[in-house]
C-alpha cells in the first residue's frame, strides 16, 4: 500500500511538473508567435461552434450577458449629460443633487450583498429578469420624480437592482469561459459593451436636454435660479409663475417657462433595459442542459502556496483599488458635464461630446486589452494602465487649471484609454492569481467600490460648489495616485507568489 501511495505521488508530482512546462511553454508561444495563435485560436472556435452543442450555449450566453451588461454602460453615460436636467426637475443644486449619486451608490452597495448572498442559492437567470426589470421601471420613472425626497428613494432602487446586475453579471462572465487564454478575451470584450453603449448614449440624450442658459448665465452662479425655476416647470406641482417671474434673480425674461424632455432619453433606455431582460426570460422557462437551470456550484477558493493571511491582505488591497476606481469612474462620468458648464463654461452639448470621447476611448482602450491580453500577463496590463490614469488625471488638473479646452479633451481621452485597461486586468488577475471570481468575491469587490461611491459625491459636491470646480480635477488625481500604491503591492505579490510556485516545483521535483 505504502509503495502504491508513492507511485501515485510520484504520479502526480511529475503530471503536476508536465502541466506547469505546458503553461510555460504556451506563454512562451504567445510571445513568439502571436499571429499563429491567433489563427489556431479562431480556428479552433469555429470548429467547436459546429460540433459541441455545450459551446454554442456559452457563446449565446455570452452574448446576453453582453447585451444585459452594455445597459449598464449605457445607462451611466446618459447619468452625466443629464445630471443637470435632473437637478431642474427636482429643484436642487449641486451639493443637495450628489445625494442623488449617494443614494444610487448605497442601493448598489445594498444590491452587491444580496447579489452576492443569493447567486449560488437560486436561479440566477430569474434574479437577473427581477433585477433588470426593476431597473427598467425605475429608470424610467426618474425623470417624473419632482420631489427631492422621491427622487432620491427611487435612485436607491434604481441602484439596489443595479448593484444585484452588476455582481451577478460579472459572476457569470467569469464563470462562463473561465481562468483560460478564452476567458481573458471574453472579459475584455464584455467589459467593451460598456465603453461602447456609454459612447453612444450621451449623443442620444444630448437631443433632449434643456440649453445652457437655463441653467446659468456665463458669467453668474450656474445654481442660483434652479430652485426658482424648478418650481414653475412642467413637472412641479408646488410652484408659483408669478413670484418666479417677479424674482430678480431669475433669468426668465417672459411667462413662458422652459420644459426639459429628458424624459424621452430615460424612456428610451428603459427600453433598451426590458429588451436585454428577454433572453434571460427564455432561459428561465426553457432551462439548457448544459447549465443546470442557472444555478451557480462553483465555489471560490484561494490560488497558490502563500499563506492564507498573506492572501487575505492582498484581497483586501484588491477591494481598496476596487474602491478608488470605481469612485473615480463613478464621479467622474457624472460631474464631468457639470465641471465643463460650471468651470470651463462650456455647453451642456460641448460637455455630452466629451462624455462620448470619454466613453469611445474607454472602448478602444477595452478592444486594446482584448488583443493584447493574448501575450501580456494581467498584472503588466495593470501596472501600464494605472500609470497611463494618473498621467491622464494630472493633464486634466493642469488643463483645467490654465483653462487649456485641447488640453482637456487629450486629457479625458488618455484617461478613458486606462479605464478600458485597469478593470478587465484586476478581474482577471485575481482570477488567476489570488481567488476565483465567484459570486461573494464578486460581491466583495463590487461593495469595496459601491462603497466609495456612496461617499465621494459627497465630498465632491462640497469642494466643487463651496470652493471650486477645479477640485473634480484635483479629488480625482488624488484617488488615481493611491491606485498605484494599491498595484505595486500586487506586484509584489506575483513576484513573492512566482517564487513560492518556483521552490516548490524544484523541491518536488528533488523529491521525485
Amino acid at each position: 500500500m505504502t509503495e502504491r501511495r508513492t507511485s501515485l505521488d510520484a504520479d502526480c508530482s511529475e503530471h503536476e511538473e508536465i502541466s506547469l512546462r505546458e503553461i510555460d511553454k504556451q506563454d512562451t508561444d504567445e510571445y513568439i508567435h502571436p499571429e499563429e495563435v491567433n489563427k489556431q485560436v479562431q480556428e479552433s472556435i469555429i470548429t467547436e461552434l459546429r460540433h459541441n452543442q455545450a459551446t454554442r450555449f456559452k457563446f449565446i450566453l455570452s452574448f446576453c450577458a453582453t447585451f444585459a451588461y452594455s445597459m449598464l454602460g449605457w445607462c451611466k453615460g446618459q447619468n452625466g449629460p443629464a445630471f443637470l436636467d435632473i437637478l431642474y426637475i427636482s429643484g436642487s443644486d449641486l451639493e443637495e443633487g450628489s445625494a442623488f449619486m449617494t443614494s444610487y451608490s448605497t442601493g448598489c452597495a445594498i444590491g452587491s450583498i444580496i447579489g452576492g448572498t443569493v447567486y449560488s442559492k437560486v436561479n440566477r437567470y430569474l434574479l437577473l429578469v427581477v433585477a433588470l426589470l426593476i431597473y427598467s421601471l425605475t429608470r424610467a420613472f426618474i425623470p417624473w420624480c419632482v420631489l427631492y425626497e422621491l427622487m432620491i428613494t427611487v435612485h436607491a432602487v434604481h441602484g439596489i437592482s443595479g448593484g444585484i446586475i452588476s455582481v451577478v453579471m460579472t459572476s457569470t462572465a467569469v464563470s462562463i469561459w473561465g481562468a483560460t487564454a478564452r476567458g481573458r478575451v471574453y472579459l475584455n470584450i464584455f467589459l467593451v459593451s460598456d465603453g461602447a453603449a456609454g459612447l453612444i448614449s450621451p449623443i442620444a440624450t444630448s437631443p433632449f436636454l434643456l440649453p445652457r442658459s437655463i441653467d446659468a448665465d456665463k458669467r453668474s452662479d450656474p445654481w442660483n435660479i434652479s430652485n426658482n425655476i424648478a418650481k414653475t416647470n412642467m413637472f412641479s406641482m408646488k410652484g408659483n409663475i408669478s413670484s418666479t417671474i417677479h424674482n430678480p434673480q431669475s433669468n426668465l425674461t417672459n411667462t413662458e417657462i422652459p420644459t426639459s424632455n429628458v424624459y424621452i432619453a430615460y424612456a428610451l433606455s428603459a427600453g433598451l433595459v426590458f429588451l436585454s431582460t428577454l433572453p434571460f426570460i427564455v432561459m428561465c422557462c426553457k432551462p439548457s442542459t448544459h447549465d443546470t437551470k442557472g444555478r451557480a456550484h462553483e465555489q471560490s477558493h484561494y490560488i497558490g502556496n502563500l499563506s492564507v493571511t498573506a492572501k487575505r491582505i492582498q484581497l483586501v488591497n484588491v477591494g481598496l483599488f476596487s474602491t478608488f476606481y470605481m469612485s473615480v469612474n463613478f464621479v467622474f462620468t457624472g460631474y464631468l458635464p457639470a465641471f465643463c458648464v460650471q468651470h470651463l463654461r462650456w455647453t451642456k452639448i460641448f460637455g455630452a461630446w466629451l462624455t462620448s470621447e470619454l466613453f469611445l476611448a474607454m472602448l478602444g482602450g477595452r478592444l486594446f486589452g482584448a488583443y493584447i491580453s493574448h501575450f501580456l500577463k494581467p498584472i503588466k496590463l495593470l501596472a501600464f494602465s494605472t500609470v497611463l490614469h494618473v498621467m491622464g488625471q494630472a493633464g486634466l488638473s493642469v488643463s483645467g487649471f490654465f483653462v487649456a479646452d485641447e488640453g482637456i479633451w487629450i486629457s479625458v481621452c488618455v484617461i478613458g484609454i486606462a479605464w478600458g485597461l485597469m478593470w478587465p486586468s484586476l478581474l482577471s488577475w485575481t482570477n488567476e492569481n489570488l481567488i476565483s471570481v465567484r459570486g461573494k468575491v464578486t460581491a466583495f469587490i463590487m461593495l469595496m467600490g459601491f462603497l466609495g461611491t456612496l461617499l465621494s459625491p459627497l465630498l465632491f459636491g462640497y469642494m466643487m460648489e463651496e470652493i471650486s470646480p477645479i477640485w473634480f480635477c484635483f479629488l480625482n488625481l488624488g484617488y488615481s495616485c493611491i491606485t498605484v500604491i494599491n498595484v505595486i503591492f500586487m506586484f509584489v505579490y506575483t513576484r513573492f507568489l512566482k517564487r513560492k510556485s518556483r521552490k516548490d516545483r524544484n523541491n518536488k521535483h528533488l523529491n521525485s
